[in-house]
């Protein structure tokens, strides 16, 4: 039995839609599995951190020593 030219193009237009979809997981598996993100990605997220930390500390060291001495702490605009 041939379906009519309607059914036809439905099935070939969720056939499509289907195989996007798993071309789309298969892609996002690829980026998750990549060596490439994982070598690039940490180790950028590590550094970042520790100039985030660093700073912190320099500025929780200006504050103590401002307020060892009395004084409020600078503000600089």
């Amino acid at each position: 039995m041939i379906p009519d030219y309607y059914t036809r193009d439905t099935l070939v237009i969720q056939h499509r839609q289907h195989l996007l979809q798993e071309a789309e997981h298969e892609r996002r598996l690829a980026l998750i599995d990549s060596p490439q993100r994982t070598s690039r990605g940490l180790p950028r997220l590590a550094g970042r951190l520790g100039i985030c930390l660093l700073v912190l500390g320099t500025k929780l060291k200006q504050f103590e020593q401002h307020r060892a001495v009395g004084t409020s702490p600078a503000r600089s605009r």
